[in-house]
């Protein structure tokens, strides 16, 4: 808490001891969020929020749809077309209710969260049970998942040695005490390791050194009799245990809002665009001229006007996320791209400005003043210069 997160792959929440101080102030934060995010989609807003592939996951695959339709087919006879009706019936009713629902419909949504509320506490387990793998921790935490494939890659083969019928009871142990850990630096004994059944956090800022994965586990030591389950321990910690509080702060949060199981229609990749919109803004030339309005001093065929579209042409992904922030108040584009920006990005002529004068912009409008300058080179870098400064000093 307190410092900025970079992560290539996006945010996750991080695994923590459930009962430390350290959660309860975090999970605060995650109900906080939930609130928010609910928020940006029922008002049709965007954030550059880098959200990772498996937290999308979990919002729009959550149990809450199988746990409430399989509850209603359950209830029918075997076979019986009204099982399916049941859960059809109970699907319709979440998904056709809009997200910005009128102050009518509220009642309802109300009563169908209080539905889904009694029938996830009479069932086992919490709303993002069995959704993530061991696979989702490839991205959440690349370097554990990969030590983690190879404590499995051990058992494995202590696994086969046990199998193996033409070894005898002393010859298997014998082989099993001789195995190592093939680890990129080498081969190593497991024991030497010295590992214990705790998690160890990635970095000293989530304000805790280690937590016991079982009672006392940091009196335990990690053998080769007891390793499968120190990694099922551990992708059960990162994915479950450990954020168990962080999730259900959140999932309170947004069903403060609206239902989170209408989410439920969309893939991953469509609930990063609802929130986020493009996250690697593109455009062509044709989508420049059709859906950019050039007024005041420029026409779709003033040479300054056209010089200004081969320089966007030019941008890479990163100088169009700044362009955009620059502009438009947001590093991204609505999902559609160009064609869904309202209003439309507005260029218009600076007065009174040479060469040396910079673009200026009215945010909120999407209005460019851009000066009419003699050559690409000299645009480009006059626009790149004004992406990077920040308040109203080119307002």
């Amino acid at each position: 808490v307190g410092y900025y997160v970079r992560r290539s792959t996006g945010l996750f929440p991080a695994p923590l001891p459930q009962e430390s101080d350290i959660c309860e102030y975090v999970s605060q934060y995650f109900w906080f969020l939930g609130v928010f995010l609910a928020k940006v989609l029922q008002d049709n807003r965007l954030v550059d929020l880098p959200l990772s592939n498996s937290f999308l996951q979990l919002l729009c695959h959550s149990r809450s749809i199988s746990a409430c339709t399989g509850g209603a087919a359950a209830a029918a006879p075997s076979g019986s077309s009204s099982s399916s009706l049941a859960g059809s019936k109970l699907l319709v009713d979440i998904m056709t209710s809009s997200l910005m629902s009128e102050e009518g419909e509220r009642e309802r949504d109300l009563l169908l969260l209080d539905s889904y509320q009694s029938k996830m506490a009479a069932s086992e387990g919490a709303w993002y049970d069995g959704i993530l793998t061991q696979e989702n921790l490839l991205e959440i935490d690349p370097i554990r998942y990969e030590f983690l494939k190879e404590l499995q890659e051990l058992v494995q083969q202590k696994q086969n040695i046990e199998l193996n019928d033409a070894l005898s009871s002393e010859e298997k142990l014998q082989q099993i005490g001789e195995l190592k850990l093939n680890t990129k630096t080498g081969c190593v004994a497991l024991e030497d390791l010295a590992l214990t059944f705790t998690y160890l956090p990635s970095s000293k800022h989530y304000g805790y050194a280690s937590a016991d994965l079982i009672p006392n586990g940091s009196n335990i030591d990690v053998t080769i009799g007891n390793v499968e389950e120190y990694c099922n321990l551990t992708i059960a910690f990162c994915l479950q245990e450990g954020i168990a509080k962080q999730l259900a702060a959140f999932h309170r949060g947004f069903c403060e809002v609206f239902d989170l199981r209408k989410l439920a229609a969309f893939t991953p990749d469509e609930i990063r665009k609802m929130l986020c919109g493009e996250q690697n803004p593109e455009w062509t030339r044709e989508d420049i001229m059709t859906y950019t309005e050039p007024k005041l001093g420029y026409s779709k065929e003033s040479p300054g006007f056209l010089r200004f579209v081969n320089v966007l042409m030019g941008m890479n992904g990163s100088e169009r996320k700044a362009f955009l922030q620059f502009t438009t108040g947001c590093s991204s584009l609505p999902p559609g791209g160009l064609a869904n920006l309202h209003p439309r990005l507005t260029v218009v002529r600076k007065v009174d400005a040479g060469e040396g004068s910079y673009p200026s912009v009215n945010t909120c409008v999407h209005y460019l003043k851009l000066p009419d300058y003699p050559n690409e080179q000299i645009l480009r870098e006059r626009l790149l210069t004004a992406t990077k400064e920040k308040g109203f000093h080119l307002n």
